[in-house]
C-alpha cells in the first residue's frame, strides 16, 4: 500500500507542476504600440579622437613596396604608452618587441637580472654571452574572482584555480 501511495503522490505532484507551468503567461512584445525615439546625437563639446595609425603602412604604395620595406622599425606613437624612456627605446620586428639600450651588455645585464628576480619572475634562459634572457611563464593571480567558494577552496587547494592567462618575457 505505501508504494501505491508514493506512486499516486508523485503522479499528482507532477500533474500540479506541469499545470502550474502552463498557467504562467508569457509576456509578448507588442511592436505596434512602440514609439519612435529621437536619434542619438554626439555632444558638440566631445572632441574627435586621434586616429590610430598602428596598422597603416607608411610610405608603401604597392604590395612590392611593402614587401621590400624593412621589417624592423620603431613602434609608432599610438597614444597608448611611451615607446622611449631616456635613451632606451622599444623596437618591433613583426610580433616580437625588444629593448634597444645604447650601453654595453655587461653594464646592463646584472641590473636587468635583479629587476626580474625582484618582481617575482624566474629566469629560464640566462646567457649573457648570447645576450638572451627569458623568464618562466607567470600568471597574474590578481585577476581571479574572490567569491565565497574561491576563498574556501583556495585555502586548501590554491592551484585548482587559474586565470588562463600567462605571460613570458
Amino acid at each position: 500500500m505505501p508504494r501505491q501511495l508514493t506512486t499516486w503522490a508523485s503522479a499528482a505532484a507532477l500533474t500540479c507542476l506541469l499545470a502550474g507551468c502552463s498557467t504562467l503567461e508569457e509576456s509578448k512584445i507588442d511592436y505596434k504600440s512602440a514609439s519612435q525615439a529621437p536619434t542619438l546625437e554626439i555632444p558638440p563639446d566631445l572632441t574627435q579622437l586621434k586616429r590610430d595609425s598602428r596598422y597603416q603602412v607608411a610610405g608603401a604604395s604597392s604590395a612590392l613596396a611593402s614587401a621590400t620595406a624593412p621589417a624592423t622599425r620603431n613602434v609608432n606613437d599610438s597614444g597608448t604608452a611611451a615607446n622611449q624612456a631616456g635613451d632606451v627605446r622599444i623596437v618591433r620586428n613583426g610580433t616580437q618587441r625588444y629593448l634597444v639600450i645604447p650601453r654595453s651588455a655587461d653594464s646592463v645585464w646584472e641590473p636587468l637580472r635583479e629587476f626580474w628576480k625582484d618582481n617575482g619572475f624566474v629566469l629560464t634562459t640566462d646567457q649573457p654571452e648570447l645576450g638572451i634572457m627569458e623568464t618562466d611563464w607567470a600568471e597574474n593571480r590578481a585577476k581571479l574572482p574572490m567569491d565565497f567558494i574561491r576563498k574556501a577552496v583556495g585555502k586548501m587547494f590554491d592551484s585548482l584555480y587559474s586565470t588562463g592567462e600567462r605571460d613570458r618575457f
